[in-house]
Parts: structure tokens; C-alpha cells; sequence
């Protein structure tokens, strides 16, 4: 059997068991808690909102002469941020009179406490607190922290999140990476201790030096049966608080394991943001579209303003007497009638019809010199360059109506 099967089979064991000594009962579910893809969740997608999961059953901690007994908690947990770097409002264990906590707000209290109720001795409520959201009026640090909490939100004691290595050095962690974490709090009740430590399950060792240690009676605060669990809430900000396994104990220890880290699920996409998504596309591709339409549009009509013919003076007053080359490939009979050859390229002799001939005349109102003599004789003295550009020539009229070329001017361009 393969080291990773047993480790399978290990973490069934401990998740139907995970609650050892005092009972194995299982955790009662409550507000927007639920499941993901297999995985217990103490907060949805829904904004503003809290939910709780605590033990069925009701745990001893007081010893009938009424002194605290000591007690171990470690639990495993993700929290997935909506966005990358920011999340609310964070996820708490809690020590509660009643299973369940009713009236509680979310928000800043997590679910645990509301305004009106915040900061009373009458709570009999203990917390620890990875708080995601830095709250300036409970006097948060940051908004990366743990904290131990009695009655109230305001941490007696609290530090950023993170652990000492070996060496003693102190490591930042990150609550909202989105990777697994591990939280163990450990209470003596000779000692009157409470030492809380976060680590990563990745690293081989467990911190010898907790995160936070406080120096605490819990007598005063606890009734001699409670309820444990954990609470979690979200603000303006979306989070997912993942809860795997956890481990409660009448005594101190801490669990030795040594299992596969799995892979939690991302913040999932609800259907309004997918449909934003969907939309905010479209735009963005329709916007490309008629970006590019335009340019293509600009592009297509500079060069047509680049090869647009250019008048001449006596063209401005008289009206354009130019032919597309269509029309000069009819009249030539297909350049085929060559008249002669000149400086600037041979020249083909043109006979227009009397279509043309009324095109030319239209709109004119007065003629240029000698072309009425051409139109009389049906012989008109054009020029052109092979792709349509138009020469200016000098005609003579011989007696019987004939045309002598004697040289082309100039040249206008298209």
C-alpha cells in the first residue's frame, strides 16, 4: 500500500474522530455556512452575512469544585479573498454558553457579538480571532491579525499574523493566501496560560515560541459546561472561510501529522458576475470592432484624397473635361490607333462618340481655344498616359479638316 493511500485512509479516520475525548459528535451548521465541492464553509458569497458551526454536545470545563480544567485546540483552515489582497471580515473559534450564537451581527463582530452586546461580562464568551479587516474602534493592529478575545471584540492581546522558526525569527503569514493554515490554543489551568500559535502545515516543524501568550484565569468567564465552535462573517468584501479539520482536548497536546495538503476550492463566481463578465467582453470587443472599423474607414480615405485628380485653373471655371480610362480604352478602339510618338510617350489618335462629346460640352459655358473646331471636324486632340493621365497639347487645323500634333505641354497627374 502506497504512502499516499495510507495517507488517505489516515485523514478519513481522524475527520470521523476529529473530535477526540470529549465526544464524537459532529458540527451543527448555521447562517451561511454550507458546503463547497466537499469542503465546509462558514461563509458564502452572500455579502454581510455570518454563519457558525459548533459541537453538538455540550463540553465539561470545569471540575465540580469549580476549577478550570485544561484544554487543547488545534484546527486547520483557508480563507480565499474575494480579491487577491483584500477579504472580510475573518473567522474566529469560539467558547460560547449556547450552541449557536443568536442576535450576533457581521461585519466587524464576526458573527459573534452586535453593538448592543459587545464588551458584557454577562457573555461568558471566548474567542480567538484571525481578523482579515482592520477595524480602527476595537483598536485592531492591521488587517492581517490574531487575537484573543473575552466578552468582546476589543483583543485583550493581539499580533500580526505569522510564527517564529527555529532560529527565533519571526515570519509573516499571510490569512488571506489562500493556502492552509493551522492554528493550535493551548490552555493551562495550573500555569493560567493561554498560548496561541499560527504555522503553516508545509513546514516540518512545529514553533516552539507561540504567537501570542497571555496570562489569564478563564474561571470568571466560563460556566462549567460550554459549547465550542467557529464563526465566521463577510462585509462589503466577499470571503470564503474554509474549515477542514480540528481537534479538542481536555488536556494539552498537540496532534503530530503528516498528511496531504489538498487543494481548496477559489472564490466561486456567482452568476451576476459571470454575467458582468460576459457583458464587459462584449463591450470591450464591440468597442475593438468599431476602433478598428474606423481606422480601416480613415486609412481607406486618405488614400483616396491622395489619388484624387487635381483641377486646373480653366478646369475650375469650365467644368472637369477628363476620361476615365474606361471611356479613353473605348474611344482608342483599345490603344490600337497610334497617332505618334512625342517627349513624353507615344500617342493614340481618339475619336470620340457624341456621348462623350455632349459630356464635355456640359456645363460649359464658354469654350476653350479651338475646341470648337475639333468638335466640328469629330476630331479631339487628347493626350493621356497609360494610366489615365491627362496632356495638354497644341492642335493646328489643316485645310480639309485634319489635326497636326505638334507637342504635348504639360502634364497633369491623377
Amino acid at each position: 500500500m502506497s504512502s499516499k493511500l495510507i495517507s488517505q485512509v489516515i485523514f478519513l479516520i481522524l475527520v470521523l474522530l476529529c473530535c477526540t475525548e470529549y465526544t464524537n459528535g459532529k458540527l451543527i451548521m448555521q447562517g451561511s455556512s454550507g458546503f463547497v465541492k466537499g469542503f465546509r464553509t462558514l461563509t458564502s458569497t452572500k455579502k454581510h452575512a455570518y454563519g457558525q458551526a459548533f459541537h453538538d454536545e455540550i463540553l465539561q470545563f470545569k471540575n465540580s469544585n469549580g476549577t478550570m480544567t485544561s484544554f487543547s485546540v488545534t484546527f486547520f483552515f483557508v480563507i480565499v479573498p474575494e480579491h487577491k489582497h483584500k477579504g472580510s471580515h475573518g473567522m474566529a473559534f469560539v467558547i460560547s454558553p449556547t450552541r449557536g450564537i443568536t442576535n450576533a451581527s457581521a461585519d466587524q463582530y464576526l458573527g459573534i457579538f452586535n453593538e448592543a452586546n459587545n464588551g458584557n461580562t454577562s457573555n461568558h464568551i471566548f474567542a480567538v480571532e484571525l481578523d482579515i479587516n482592520k477595524d480602527d474602534e476595537f483598536g485592531d493592529i492591521n488587517d492581517n491579525h490574531v487575537g484573543i478575545n473575552i466578552n468582546g471584540m476589543r483583543s485583550i492581546v493581539s499580533a500580526p499574523a505569522g510564527y517564529y522558526d527555529q532560529e527565533g525569527h519571526f515570519r509573516n503569514l499571510s490569512l488571506i493566501s489562500g493556502n492552509l493554515l493551522r492554528l493550535t490554543i493551548l490552555y493551562s489551568h495550573k500555569d493560567t496560560q493561554i498560548n496561541v500559535t499560527l504555522s503553516s502545515p508545509e513546514e516540518a516543524y512545529y514553533p516552539t515560541k507561540p504567537l501570542l501568550s497571555l496570562s489569564q484565569d478563564l474561571s470568571p468567564y466560563f460556566l462549567d459546561k460550554m459549547y465550542a465552535g467557529f464563526s465566521a462573517s463577510t462585509g462589503s468584501v466577499g470571503a470564503m472561510h474554509y474549515m477542514w479539520i480540528w481537534f479538542i482536548n481536555g488536556y494539552i497536546t498537540i496532534p503530530d501529522l503528516d498528511l496531504g495538503i489538498p487543494t481548496f476550492p477559489p472564490y466561486p463566481i456567482t452568476k451576476t458576475k459571470a454575467a458582468l463578465i460576459v457583458l464587459v467582453t462584449a463591450l470591450a470587443l464591440a468597442l475593438f470592432a468599431a476602433l478598428v472599423a474606423s481606422a480601416l474607414s480613415f486609412f481607406f480615405y486618405k488614400r483616396h484624397m491622395k489619388v484624387m485628380e487635381v483641377l486646373e485653373e480653366w478646369e475650375i471655371e469650365c467644368g472637369p473635361h477628363r476620361f476615365a480610362y474606361k471611356e479613353l480604352f473605348k474611344a482608342t478602339n483599345g490603344f490600337k490607333q497610334l497617332l505618334g510618338k512625342g517627349g513624353f510617350g507615344q500617342v493614340e489618335e481618339v475619336r470620340p462618340d457624341m456621348a462623350t462629346v455632349v459630356k464635355i460640352l456640359d456645363g460649359v459655358s464658354e469654350l476653350p481655344n479651338n475646341l470648337l473646331d475639333i468638335v466640328r471636324t469629330e476630331k479631339l486632340g487628347r493626350w493621356y498616359e497609360t494610366y489615365g493621365n491627362v496632356l495638354d497639347v497644341e492642335v493646328t487645323m489643316e485645310s480639309g479638316g485634319d489635326l497636326t500634333v505638334t507637342e504635348p505641354l504639360t502634364s497633369v497627374g491623377r
